[in-house]
């Protein structure tokens, strides 16, 4: 008997770019690269070379298949890597609630059964490093929570957990999980996992039976956690959908990758195989929510890498949760690393994939509301466009003048707003108010922006810089 997962994916709005030319790797050179490395015996560099034509260029479902067959031929051949020092690190927080009490059902962890989950942790970071071939390596830490979880929805979700999450700083983590011993409680699932949601990390919930089992050798845990490198690789750092696949899709990718065998009770396999050969070491090491890293997808945006930033401000109970609020004087803008300015102080924050992710800057997110400023600097005056994308909702400002009102609830994506506007030579100033909408079904609350000529090709010879760095400095 199989067991039941699930995961729940709630940034489904954001927007997913269709697969492109990775342009700095020429796919052809590569493979004539790696068929020499194959013929002269040096394995490591035909890997590497077959793997920056599956991780950065595109190809057909054939040819992925074909390649993963490769990185199983070749990678026993490689020596992993055995310094942990040396390896890509993965930061996950677990929170045990020591007890559960809702109405009149109560559960309380024993001690054994606390120790159980770190067991199953540790088990979860050994599985992690061997199938990364020692490219990557988590760091976890558990807290157990003593006040009682009192909500429980079938698993411990995290509207309901997160505010038990005081020692979390947002931006810490890269994945969050929480335990509860829910054995006679209505379950909906054995673990649950969302989007980036949890002060910028993705999350995930687990309901413990207390027997060793559910949470012991950390089937569950890598179950759910692929989800979460799932919504990583292909929502945050543009992955295409053909590189990584879903656990739950039908338990194989194709009679000649893997497939599971028959009466197979536990899938575990099925998850071993996905981490061990559908990632390449580029990907291992780029794996995170928390530092920023780049990959041919994302480059070729050439999104803008850094924003000051202001918040968060509180737009409960405001007129469209404080998008038509102006929590700072809008009309004579003048932002600058260090200013103060209502109640706040204008800060650095660095894009991590696609978007700053402002959950992962300030906490709460719900119905809140933060401002973003860049400048771009121009060689020239000339045409262009600002393409923006924002959740949920944004303003946007040029030099002053107001370009975005964008009030619609969204989950954030690229290129959402495109606006013409004339360039001047040398500082361009972009301030976007970006707006959280406090809904389930909206949980991003981010911002990105690039500059392009009016088919949407990056334009040449623009930085982009911080207002008042030099100053801070």
């Amino acid at each position: 008997m199989r067991t039941l997962f699930f995961a729940l994916c709630l940034s489904v709005s954001m927007t997913i770019a269709p697969a492109r030319a990775a342009t700095p790797i020429d796919a052809k050179a590569e493979r004539a690269a790696a068929a020499k490395a194959e013929q002269a015996g040096d394995w490591d560099a035909a890997l590497l070379h077959y793997e920056n034509v599956y991780d950065s260029t595109p190809c057909t479902p054939e040819e992925y298949v074909q390649l993963r067959r490769k990185f199983e031929e070749l990678r026993p051949k490689v020596k992993p890597n055995d310094d942990p020092a040396k390896a890509a690190v993965y930061h996950i927080r677990a929170f045990a609630f020591r007890t559960l009490h809702v109405g009149d059902r109560k559960n309380t962890y024993n001690e054994k059964q606390l120790k159980d989950v770190d067991k199953a942790n540790a088990a979860w970071a050994d599985e992690v490093w061997k199938a990364s071939r020692g490219q990557c390596r988590l760091d976890w830490k558990t807290t157990i929570i003593d006040e009682p979880l009192t909500k429980f929805d079938g698993f411990p979700s995290p509207y309901d957990c997160i505010p038990y999450f005081a020692a979390l700083k947002p931006g810490e983590a890269d994945y969050v999980t929480a335990y509860t011993l829910s054995s006679g409680f209505d379950w909906s699932c054995w673990g649950g996992t969302f989007g980036s949601v949890c002060k910028g990390a993705s999350y995930g919930g687990f309901n413990d039976a207390g027997d060793g089992g559910t949470c012991g050798n950390a089937e569950v845990q890598v179950h759910e956690w692929i989800h979460g490198l799932e919504m990583t690789l292909k929502w945050h750092h543009m992955y295409p959908d053909a590189i990584f696949p879903n656990p739950d899709a039908g338990c194989n990718c194709g009679p000649k990758c893997w497939q599971p065998k028959p009466n197979e009770g536990s899938l575990y396999d099925w998850y071993r195989h996905i981490l061990t050969v559908h990632l390449t070491r580029k990907m291992w090491r780029g794996l995170s929510l928390t530092r920023p890293s780049e990959n041919p997808w994302l480059a070729e945006l050439k999104l803008c890498p850094r924003f000051a930033t202001l918040g968060p401000f509180d737009g409960n109970g405001k007129d469209k949760n404080g998008f038509a609020t102006a929590f700072i004087d809008e009309s004579d803008l003048k932002p600058a690393l260090g200013k103060a300015e209502g109640g706040q102080t204008w800060r650095a924050a660095d894009r991590v994939g696609f978007f700053l992710n402002l959950a992962g800057v300030y906490y709460p997110m719900e119905r809140q509301v933060a401002y973003a400023a860049v400048v771009a600097k121009s060689p020239e005056g000339r045409a262009a466009q600002v393409r923006i994308g924002a959740a949920s909702a944004c303003k946007a400002w040029h030099n002053g003048k107001q370009i975005v009102s964008a009030p619609a609830w969204r989950g954030c994506g690229h290129d959402q707003d495109k606006v013409a506007v004339q360039l001047v030579k040398g500082d361009n100033l972009f301030v976007i108010k970006v707006v959280n909408s406090g809904s389930k079904d909206w949980a991003d609350w981010g911002v990105d922006l690039r500059i392009t000529d009016a088919a949407g090709k990056p334009l040449e010879n623009i930085e982009y810089a911080l207002p008042g760095e030099a100053a801070a400095k």
